[in-house]
């Protein structure tokens, strides 16, 4: 039976060889996209699972409340808690504290040749570092590597970097760094993070020498610049331990908070969460969206819905030029059961192909599109989801097809009405609406989104980052003076004319500003602390990113003259309560110590359109600098960086030169969104084409089987434009519901995508018109061939065909 249950099959697929082409390569593009999306879904999930301890690592979050109003969620917290949550709280197993160690690395050869680089994935952690976390150490011991002050593990990749062939183990590396550096000697050697991990890094200082910092004072509960993990016994509540925590900051921080009328908690989250889940400030790397996984999850199963209807409705009404044979085969004693056997059966091989050939294309795209390896092929997981996929869908696909062919009633079949079914017609317009509908879906969002991207790209930033040059300022001073050294490198730069001008400052646009503090307005009676974030900067650092001054002035030149002044932005200037900028000049403001404004810029995006402006205060304090930021003028900007590396090298000797250039810095940013824009690009194209194959489907079949009727209409007079119109019209009924049903399904999709942005497009109907008449322009070229095509056919030869 099964024998000849296949060589129907086969017969069938070669009777109707276009349809079912069309049929297969709808299937197989579906599951290819629906196996890319759950690719990069898998991944995501996958985030810190390799650790062995998993589901005993927590991160702490501080969060800072002021009248019992949340005013900032921060992913760093103090120095002084972790050892002291260990010694108060017995749930807890063990505790690691990360601090970042960025700064130049110099190792010195054996022939005397020193190799130096800028490295900024570089943290300082507590000996438990490799005991908490699973990186496997490829050289050194877990027990060992971390225990000296001055040791240093480094990852696979800075080894041979630094060391070539030799053996690491025991080379001195020294680490110059704005907070403790100092020859470190190579104690271990890990394997390079994986890329799933929430944090990446590749040298781990031991942290003791940090400890010597000034900061550490009153014991480390002032200085909250440390990232903590808990390794919680297996047993361990998370509840508890939380209000166990309460009870440990109160003991050592209550006064402060009684002080200043403020409070703090601590929470737990799950290491394991922290990639998708965390909404903190200060994050030690930009993590993903659990809703961006969402929204593609519902894009895969669009697209994959989209492939199953268009079986569903091309084998429907090829079954219909079936009827005789179902209608035959009951007559000669065929039961229900075995015809139901029979189309399932065919469900099931033609998913089979499309899977076959959708894994053949997921195979092409991951190594051609995506350009990664086939990790995902060695997770179990994943060929589970394909197999349920593939179950559900030739199930789904084929069971009303097989359920509606097999209650064909003899009699009705051999006559022929099934033909004009008005149920079926019906069932069939459905299925079009839904395919259309997200169709349209797909391609109005993508042109949201594309406009957001076009509008974060162009939008005015409040401040120049074009032809600016960013290079590191110098770790090791040739004379002993910061200034002096800038200065010299200052003069010899701007006698080249390729050179505009040369700022210094902590901080440059695209990224974070990391350091904050409480600011109070002095003199008034609600004196309360803003959260402000702080930049250093020099005297050119605002004409050079030519911000515009509202109101004051510059700094100036003679350090002296501003040693307690400082410049607010409007944001900040609106947090302490200044109406204009003219009334917030010479009002003081500041942590324990006041400070006088002298001046106040216009807000200025120092980080991406995605984010809020935030208070910020600058001070003049240029040998507190990180960056030197370089104007460039000249169009030969491959000279032009050879003379600067020349001139760096001559005024900095023994530091590395390392640079980038601001605009792609700042883009950098918005690499996620990108990411997101490109795959409704690629995915809205797929899921309209895969829509209209369908409907090219139904027009074959449609136009074949009012064959007779086309040539008696051209008989009577019909001209070839009225019969193509009578053919499509009856295609685009469907897809114009399709519009009205997608349009407010859209709109809602938008709306709530867009408030992930501080500074976003407005939603204009335009968008829903433009997605409608895509929409409707693709159908109408998909069915118009064959409605013409059909319309010029010889009326004689058809009503012969008849």
């Amino acid at each position: 039976m099964l024998k000849i249950y296949l060589t129907i099959t086969w017969r069938t697929l070669l009777k109707h060889k276009a349809i079912s082409l069309i049929m297969i390569i709808g299937l197989s593009l579906s599951m290819a996209a629906f196996m890319l999306i759950t690719r990069y879904v898998f991944d995501e999930l996958s985030f810190d699972e390799f650790h062995q301890h998993a589901d005993r690592i927590y991160r702490i979050n501080l969060h800072d409340y002021k009248n019992k109003v949340l005013t900032n969620s921060s992913a760093i917290s103090y120095h002084a808690e972790g050892p002291a949550i260990k010694e108060s709280i017995p749930e807890v197993e063990d505790f690691v504290r990360l601090h970042r160690a960025e700064g130049m690395i110099n190792y010195r050869k054996a022939d005397g040749e020193v190799v130096s680089f800028q490295e900024k994935n570089g943290f300082y952690a507590d000996a438990s570092f490799f005991k908490v976390f699973s990186f496997p150490l490829i050289k050194g011991y877990v027990n060992q590597v971390l225990q000296s002050p001055q040791s240093v593990v480094v990852s696979a990749s800075m080894a041979k970097k630094y060391f070539g062939q030799e053996d690491p183990i025991g080379k001195v590396l020294q680490l110059t760094s704005e907070w403790q550096g100092g020859n470190y000697i190579v104690s271990g050697v890990f394997a390079d993070v994986p890329d799933n991990s929430h944090f990446h890094f590749d040298f781990i200082f031991a942290i003791q020498n940090l400890l010597k910092n000034d900061q550490f004072v009153n014991g480390g509960w002032y200085w909250t610049n440390f990232y903590t993990y808990l390794l919680l016994k297996p047993d361990a509540k998370v509840g508890t331990i939380e209000n166990s925590i309460a009870t440990v900051i109160e003991k050592h921080l209550g006064r402060l908070w009684k002080r200043y009328n403020i409070h703090q908690t601590m929470t737990l989250q799950p290491i394991r969460e922290i990639h998708l889940h965390s909404l903190s400030n200060s994050e030690i790397e930009p993590g993903g969206k659990m809703e961006i996984l969402y929204v593609l999850i519902v894009v895969a199963l669009l697209i994959l819905a989209i492939g199953w209807l268009n079986y569903i409705n091309l084998s429907t009404v090829m079954g219909m030029e079936r009827g005789k044979e179902v209608g035959i085969r009951k007559t000669l004693g065929s039961e229900k059961k075995q015809l139901i056997g029979q189309f399932l059966l065919e469900s099931f091989i033609f998913n089979l192909l499309a899977l076959l050939i959708g894994i053949g294309l997921f195979l092409m795209a991951t190594q051609v599109i995506t350009q990664s390896d086939f990790a995902i092929l060695s997770q179990p997981v994943f060929y589970l989801a394909i197999i349920a996929v593939f179950c559900l869908g030739f199930v789904l696909s084929g069971i009303y097809p097989a359920l509606a062919l097999s209650s064909f009633k003899p009699m009705m079949v051999l006559k022929g009405s099934l033909s004009t079914s008005s149920s079926g017609k019906v069932f069939r317009k459905g299925l079009v609406i839904f395919q259309f509908s997200a169709s349209i879906m797909l391609i109005i969002s993508t042109i949201v989104i594309n406009q957001q991207m076009k509008f974060m790209q162009k939008q005015d930033l409040g401040m120049s980052i074009d032809q600016k040059l960013i290079i590191n300022t110098p770790k090791i001073l040739r004379t002993g003076s910061f200034t002096n050294d800038v200065t010299f490198f200052k003069d010899r730069i701007l006698s080249n004319t390729g050179v505009k001008n040369v700022t210094a400052s902590s901080s440059v646009p695209g990224r974070e500003i990391f350091w904050t503090s409480e600011y109070q307005r002095f003199h008034e009676a609600a004196n309360t602390f803003k959260l402000c974030h702080m930049v250093a900067i020099d005297e050119d650092f605002i004409p050079a990113y030519e911000m515009k001054i509202l109101a004051g002035r510059n700094f100036v030149k003679e350090m002296i003259l501003d040693d307690n002044a400082v410049i607010i932005n409007e944001t900040a200037m609106k947090a302490f309560g200044f109406s204009t900028p003219e009334s917030a000049l010479n009002q003081e403001i500041g942590d324990a110590l006041p400070k006088n404004i002298v001046g106040v810029i216009k807000d200025f995006h120092q980080e991406s359109l995605k984010s809020n402006t935030k208070p910020i205060v600058f001070q003049h304090i240029p040998w507190n600098s990180t960056y030197l930021t370089l104007t460039l003028q000249s169009k030969d900007i491959k000279n032009t960086l050879f003379m600067v590396e020349e001139i760096y090298k001559n005024a900095f000797p023994n530091n590395a030169f390392e640079y980038f250039f601001l605009d792609t810095y700042f883009q950098q940013q918005y690499e996620a969104d990108e990411r997101l824009a490109k795959l409704f690009n690629w995915f809205a194209g797929l899921a309209i084409y895969i829509a209209c194959l369908g409907l090219l489907g139904l027009a074959m079949f449609t136009a074949r089987s009012r064959t007779k009727e086309i040539g008696i209409r051209k008989v009577l007079g019909a001209t070839v434009g009225s019969i193509a119109i009578l053919l499509s019209k009856d295609f685009l009924k469907p897809v114009l519901w399709a519009v009205l049903i997608a349009s407010p399904l859209a709109w809602y999709a938008i709306h709530w995508w867009l408030q992930g942005f501080a500074y976003r497009v407005p939603i204009r109907w335009w968008v829903f018109v433009a997605g409608g008449m895509t929409a409707i322009l693709i159908a109408l070229l998909t069915i118009s061939f064959h409605s013409i095509k059909s319309a010029l056919m010889n009326p004689v030869k058809t009503l012969k065909i008849e």
